[in-house]
């Protein structure tokens, strides 16, 4: 099921869509899942994806970064990616919001693992950012080396609440179906 978009807006003007199917949204926060078909994985990272594997994207108006939890046809996580982000729009047809380039990966093992701070580094020296864009840039550096941990703890939950199958005649909750 596709019915929801997330539209990531790339410095420079690139636009790219992304159908997904919605989960759940609420005032300030939609949560979307992204069927992977072919698989693959970034390019620099020890980090490979199956085809038909899952990635859940967390995302919060008022945050200057989302969060991807990237699982396996199995439903075994695979890593965890947080973007730095800008004006988060939340509708009830998409998500949109400005990348700002910066990327850090959370690997099994509790490896985090930035990417792309010599392409941000270039953007902003050549004024591809504004004073607000490069606030929430490092605003988001700081909260994700910070609180890392928590920002999945508090997916996991989410992930919990939103994607939990009814409960089985013995009452222990089945695994969620991803």
């Amino acid at each position: 099921m596709t019915d929801y978009l997330e539209l990531k807006l790339k410095p420079g003007g690139e636009r790219r869509q992304y159908a997904t199917e919605l989960i759940h949204r609420a005032r300030g926060f939609v949560l979307v899942r992204f069927h992977m078909l072919s698989g693959g994985g970034p390019p620099d990272l020890p980090v490979t994806v199956p085809p038909g594997s899952v990635s859940l994207g967390y995302f919060w108006s008022r945050r200057p970064y989302n969060l991807y939890r990237w699982r396996d046809p199995a439903g075994t996580l695979i890593a965890h990616r947080f973007d730095a982000v800008t004006d988060v729009e939340i509708t009830p047809a998409a998500v949109t919001y400005r990348d700002l380039v910066l990327d850090w990966w959370v690997l099994p093992g509790d490896v985090l693992l930035e990417e792309d701070r010599d392409e941000f580094e270039a953007l902003a020296a050549a004024g591809a950012f504004s004073d607000r864009d490069l606030a929430a840039a490092r605003a988001a550096d700081r909260l994700v080396h910070a609180r890392y941990r928590h920002i999945l703890d508090e997916a996991a939950r989410l992930e919990r609440r939103y994607l939990a199958a009814p409960r089985g005649s013995a009452g222990a909750a089945t695994p969620p179906r991803l």
